[in-house]
């Protein structure tokens, strides 16, 4: 454990060995390797919505991870769930998937954070070091069995799908796919997230497997595409970030959509930017709830859970132009404008069997550094 710990505090690469060693013992990612925990003195579910919102406000604050104003519409979010609950503050460190479970665990006897926001491939870790408090909220019911836990140690609140955003400004020929990036064309030009740490990275490279003949039983195809495209000299260190766009220091990311669809709005008129849908191969990518078992604020980050995954909070998620995981979620008509066009999502694949994909995620952050980049 401490071996592990230490891993992702030097790397942010918690999400190595979790896995792995759930693997080994036959973990089930979406049971876990303990029932939830027993904590009676705080809600499990919604059934007594007077008591949450009493408690959450005498608490009057929420410290979120990895939940910014810039993704996914979380600014207005956060700004309609303050008001309509009368919180006065929330603070948030924007912090990847890996950082934000180590960042519960390291503050366990110290508590500062109260909920995050993780994708999907990093649950299994999140239960195993045990960080996760159990809460169902109110629309339980309603999110797909695959989509959450059974004790309600997560549940995923929307997911996106892989797209590139390219500069139009520094890229003459826009490419439409994972084959295209290959060219010299695009010579220290492609950035991705760090696939040790961050979900989209992660996901990224998986979309690469798909693109390439793969499937959840096998990424291989996947490192090997990175690997040439190390080997090609196209893979940027840079991250694709909103300021490094702004900069053209970032020439092509990949994102998800609703990522690359804000960046677009904020910086029109600044930078010329195109969304393009890889047509060889992309992937939807859920991102997941986890309320801090150590929270300061135990009622606020219950209420945020509730409020994500109501039909209220799931419509603000697709105004940023995210897809809800709750069904008939309507898209607003200006915001379906904006996006690709549906024919476009073609491309986008799904894992299907969720065991092997957790398997899958593993093997791409275990060998990113030592087979792909050669460290």
């Amino acid at each position: 454990m401490i071996n592990l710990l230490q891993k992702s505090l030097d790397r942010r690469r918690i999400v190595q060995g979790g896995v792995a060693a759930g693997a080994a013992l036959a973990f089930n990612p979406f049971t876990g390797l303990v029932s939830a925990q027993e904590e009676a003195d705080l809600p499990t579910d919604a059934s007594d919505m007077d008591a949450l919102i009493a408690g959450a406000q005498a608490e009057n604050k929420i410290v979120s991870y990895g939940m910014p104003d810039y993704w996914a519409n979380l600014g207005e979010i956060w700004e309609t769930f303050m008001t309509k609950y009368n919180i006065a503050e929330h603070e948030d460190a924007d912090l990847s998937s890996a950082q934000e479970i180590a960042k519960f665990l390291a503050e366990a006897e110290n508590p500062i954070g109260d909920i995050g926001d993780i994708g999907i491939q990093f649950a299994p870790t999140a239960i195993q070091l045990g960080v996760c408090a159990p809460f169902k909220n109110d629309t339980w019911d309603q999110i797909p069995d695959w989509a959450k836990h059974p004790d309600g140690l997560w549940a995923v609140q929307y997911y996106g799908n892989l797209v590139l955003l390219v500069n139009t400004d520094l890229v003459d020929t826009v490419p439409r796919s994972f084959e295209d990036l290959l060219k010299p064309d695009y010579a220290d030009s492609v950035s991705i997230s760090d696939p040790q740490g961050a979900a989209q990275g992660n996901f990224t490279v998986f979309a690469a497997a798909f693109a390439n003949g793969g499937d959840e039983t096998n990424v291989q195809p996947g490192l090997d595409y990175f690997k040439q495209l190390v080997d090609a000299g196209n893979l940027k260190s840079t991250d694709p970030a909103l300021a490094n766009f702004q900069k053209g220091e970032t020439v092509i990311g990949f994102l998800w959509d609703y990522l690359a669809l804000e960046y677009r709005d904020e910086l029109e008129g600044q930078v010329n930017l195109e969304i393009v849908v890889p047509e060889d191969g992309s992937i939807a990518g859920p991102y997941a709830s986890i309320i801090n078992k150590f929270a300061a604020h135990p009622y606020a980050a219950r209420l945020m859970r509730n409020y994500i995954l109501s039909p209220e909070g799931q419509a603000l998620y697709a105004e940023g132009y995210a897809t809800p995981i709750l069904p008939d979620i309507e898209i607003p008509e200006e915001v379906a404008a904006k996006r690709p066009p549906e024919e476009a999502y073609a491309s986008v694949q799904t894992i299907n069997d969720w065991n092997q994909g957790f398997i899958a995620f593993q093997q791409i952050a275990d060998e990113w550094g030592p087979y792909v980049l050669g460290q």
